[in-house]
């Protein structure tokens, strides 16, 4: 076994939530009408047809609507990641930084505000959303200034919050996040298809939920800054909107059960369990049990790699007690976080693996474990991207193990300073796959086959 193994299955997930397969199962035009979901519209029951699409897999998503659309399409915006574009794509197509919002960012909020600010009650609105949005549209409050925002998003990032609690504080950062595009939409209908990068699906919290209730406050928000150590670092113009908050509640988002939303309509297209049960065929396929963890990826990135590896060995050993020598493929996804203390490259993807190394080698009763099966640990992010890198991850097998075991590179401190892209680049081990126009999440693969023949029982 090798890392090659690995590499397959993770690349089989990411090809199972990519736009070319899921759209067209949510988009469809036959003869006078064009079905959104499971509703059919009539094309002349609406004065424009618009289509905004935002995230990582924005450009995608909306290169597969207009081919079914084409010229029913009155008006349309796409916002992605920089080096996100695809050709073919007629419609304007804006690239904007992530995951620290750049001035590309800040004009394409101003552009995202003034396409929806143009629609009214005639009008349908076509979403295509993704992650990534939260830093590719952005917006400054009043009285702040771009690198006072760009500065706190760096402090969140930094801080160890999970994708939730950051975009529970971002929407209050916003006119735009937490339900507050559909306010400017003059009563058009919306109807919003996403693609899932968040644990549990949770609408509100993918993209910072634009056209989503919000039921997060400007209480909780203060109670996680203080949590995470941020509210003393917070720049003064935004220490004075949060004042303005909590003295006017007219600028909250709007909550659950607003009737602004009443037109509003949500379609989940694709998410980290379909990729996951992608991943377990192909893993089936080339001889692998698949077993997937009913536990997500959800803590600190270092820690949870080391758990999962330890349950997924001692499965293996009670399934060895059993007499079952199959080789097996461990499976999770979701989204780990990582608290920045280091000043090196990396990912959290890239930290999960480097962990799992340096305790291959620190500690001995895994490492005695470990030599009693060939194996390969793989996590990914399935965006294509880990970090502010160009790699989707890391990939760790026995040959890799043995190089670094012979070589004078110290992982321990490349783990210290958070440097996990520097140690993979000088040892092997990045996974690089490039823009994958999908984000569905992290999966992480474990990869155990014996050594040994082991006799059956009986």
């Amino acid at each position: 076994m090798n890392s090659a193994t690995a590499k397959t299955i993770f690349q089989a997930g990411i090809e199972a939530v990519l736009p070319s397969v899921f759209m067209a199962d949510f988009l469809e035009k036959k003869d006078a009408a064009f079905r959104v979901g499971t509703q059919w519209i009539a094309r002349k029951e609406i004065r424009r047809l618009v289509v905004l699409a935002m995230g990582k897999a924005a450009s995608a998503m909306a290169l597969e609507a207009q081919k079914i659309l084409g010229e029913w399409v009155d008006q349309a915006l796409v916002v992605t990641k920089e080096d996100h574009a695809l050709p073919g794509l007629e419609w304007p197509q804006l690239e904007a930084g992530h995951p620290v919002p750049n001035q590309k960012s800040f004009d394409a909020g101003l552009a995202v505000r003034n396409l929806v600010s143009s629609l009214d009650q005639r009008d349908l609105l076509l979403v295509l959303l993704s992650g990534g949005a939260s830093a590719l549209v952005a917006d400054l409050p009043e009285g702040c200034s771009q690198e006072e925002l760009q500065s706190f998003y760096q402090l969140l990032l930094a801080s160890g919050a999970s994708i939730a609690e950051m975009n529970a504080v971002r929407k209050h950062f916003s006119s735009l996040k937490g339900g507050q595009l559909a306010r400017l939409a003059g009563g058009a209908k919306i109807e919003v298809g996403v693609l899932s990068d968040v644990p549990g699906d949770d609408l509100s919290v993918i993209a910072s939920g634009p056209f989503y209730p919000d039921s997060s406050s400007i209480a909780e928000v203060e109670q996680l800054l203080y949590r995470f150590g941020i509210t003393e670092k917070l720049p003064q113009g935004l220490q004075s909107h949060i004042n303005r908050l909590k003295n006017d509640p007219a600028l909250e988002t709007p909550k659950p059960g607003d009737p602004l939303f009443h037109k509003v309509q949500h379609h989940l297209l694709a998410t980290n369990q379909l990729a996951l049960k992608a991943c377990a065929d192909k893993a089936l396929a080339l001889g692998f049990e698949p077993i997937t963890f009913h536990a997500a990826l959800d803590g600190e990135a270092r820690e949870l790699g080391v758990n999962f590896l330890q349950q997924a060995l001692s499965q293996m050993e009670a399934y060895k007690k059993q007499g079952d020598c199959s080789a097996r493929c461990f499976l999770a996804g979701g989204e780990t976080t990582v608290t920045l203390t280091g000043i090196g490259k990396g990912g959290r993807n890239q930290e999960l693996i480097l962990a799992l190394l340096v305790a291959c080698l620190n500690k001995d009763e895994l490492a005695k474990q470990l030599k009693s099966y060939a194996f390969a640990f793989l996590s990914g992010g399935t965006d294509g991207t880990d970090g502010p890198t160009d790699a989707a991850g890391a990939v760790l097998d026995e040959t890799l193990l043995e190089q670094v075991r012979k070589a004078e590179l110290n992982p321990d401190s490349f783990l210290a300073n958070q440097d996990a892209y520097t140690f993979f680049s000088a040892a092997g081990g990045l996974v690089k796959t490039g823009p994958t126009q999908t984000n569905v999440m992290d999966i992480l693969l474990i990869l155990l086959q014996h050594k040994e023949p082991v006799r059956q029982a009986g």
